[in-house]
């Protein structure tokens, strides 16, 4: 049962509001004066706050950003026959949950509250996951409240502070990079450096090079000595992203990384002690990689330690509009739009239910297209892409602003081929014609900043 305030100057059409409301079992306050509203939200914090728009003293606009300022989990509906088409804008710019035309249907407003009601659920559940993860130091990019995503940082907290190797599983863009990060900020090991390497990005005549280091001359073209990205992670944390993909030959010196603590560089007879703390993530079935002879089954018991799955965005309920969210707040610092603050109701509505096939980076592709090209101030579902909006993306064309420089047009070039593509890396780097591991570069690159 949820605590809900209804708000209008008129006793009877507040009255009459509640009374459309009361079947739903929840404890409805009827109150006809702001000053009033603030008073109890002193005493008990509502879930949701139904207002009237139009009242004296104190308008609905004005309400809410008082009232957020007491109940900051309160999700808010409008109720108003005067509200304008700019009153209606400033409100969703607020976070209204929707506005209705009064005298509402029954119907209408039963369906808003509940709406209403699930995003107060989410946030106040966001709010404390995200205070209790930053307490202990977790990335602000770990968001979720699903309780399958929040099965996901209980293990990580779980683990995090063992030497154990853990290997994250899932499908393809459903954050195992941000998890690994999560592991490692939590970790005694969080003072020193967490190393990333993405295994498919780099060449396979590469690889043995960039892993473990090489001494002087080993090979034509090793002119001086250099210390592999093991060493490097020396004291720390080593993530390798997409494990299933290096060769069997190198596997055996991973082997020993993880056996006996030892790297030994190419050129090299002397081993070198390391003490580094191992998280792999795959979107391949390991067990099935060993059955055919592509990845070595001492390693495969090594590495997968303590598994951790993620799960696709799909299972993840409401998680994704917390996710468009946080998206929007990152594109719109990154593009310096301060004109851009939410989404429609319709917008959100499509965001929830398309499935995802891309996960949270099918998601994160989207919104970074929606701030790039809505007008503002609102995301509308227009904005996004067709395929979100259930429309075929056959003879899909890119439109490109006139005013748009020649880095910001390659990377929404390389978004909308993911997209087009539901986020498969090989295929957008197809339709580009470049190479995987220049696709991997330049995404690496826009998630740093650099452009």
């Amino acid at each position: 049962m949820a605590l809900v305030f209804v708000v209008d100057d008129d006793p009877v059409t507040g009255e009459a509001i509640a009374a459309a409301l009361a079947r739903e079992g929840h404890e409805l306050r009827v109150f006809s004066a702001p000053g009033d509203v603030l008073a109890a939200a002193r005493e008990a914090e509502p879930a949701v706050a139904i207002t009237d728009f139009a009242m004296p003293g104190m308008n609905g606009l004005e309400l809410i950003r008082a009232l957020r300022e007491l109940s900051p989990d309160t999700t808010f509906l409008v109720v108003s026959g005067q509200a304008t088409v700019e009153d209606a804008v400033a409100l969703m710019k607020e976070g209204v949950v929707d506005v209705l035309v009064k005298p509402p249907r029954a119907r209408a407003l039963r369906r808003a509250l509940a709406l209403a009601l699930r995003q107060h659920e989410l946030a106040a559940e966001n709010r404390r996951l995200r205070q209790a993860l930053r307490d202990r130091r977790l990335l602000e990019n770990v968001v979720g409240a699903s309780p399958a995503f929040a099965e996901v940082l209980r293990q990580v907290e779980q683990v995090a502070a063992t030497p154990a190797t853990v290997l994250l599983t899932g499908e393809t863009g459903t954050g195992k990079e941000v998890i690994a990060e999560a592991i490692h900020e939590l970790s005694p090991r969080a003072e020193r450096r967490l190393v990333k390497v993405h295994c498919a990005a780099i060449p396979e005549t590469l690889l043995e090079s960039e892993l473990f280091g090489h001494a002087r001359g080993a090979f034509t073209g090793a002119v001086r000595e250099k210390p592999g990205l093991v060493e490097v992670a020396d004291g720390g944390t080593l993530f390798l992203d997409e494990v299933g993909e290096i060769p069997l030959d190198i596997q055996a010196k991973l082997l020993r990384v993880l056996q006996e603590g030892e790297v030994q560089r190419i050129g090299e007879t002397a081993p070198r002690k390391v003490d580094v703390r191992v998280v792999a993530a795959t979107n391949r079935d390991l067990e099935v990689e060993v059955r055919e002879g592509r990845f070595r089954e001492d390693l495969w018991y090594r590495i997968n330690v303590i598994p951790i799955h993620l799960p696709p965005l799909r299972q993840r309920g409401d998680d994704v509009l917390l996710l468009a969210r946080h998206f929007l707040e990152q594109e719109t610092a990154r593009l310096g739009r301060t004109d851009l603050e939410g989404f429609t109701p319709e917008a959100l509505e499509a965001l929830r239910a398309y499935a995802w096939p891309g996960n949270v980076r099918e998601l994160q592709n989207a919104i970074a297209r929606a701030a790039a090209l809505a007008p503002g101030p609102l995301v509308r579902e227009e904005d996004l892409p067709d395929r979100v909006r259930g429309r075929t993306t056959e003879g899909q064309r890119l439109v490109l602003p006139e005013d748009m420089t020649l880095e910001e047009m390659e990377r929404l070039m390389i978004l909308h081929a993911l997209e087009v593509t539901g986020g498969k890396k090989k295929e957008a780097a197809a339709r580009l014609g470049i190479s995987l591991a220049t696709l991997y570069r330049k995404l690496d690159r826009y998630q740093r900043g650099d452009t």
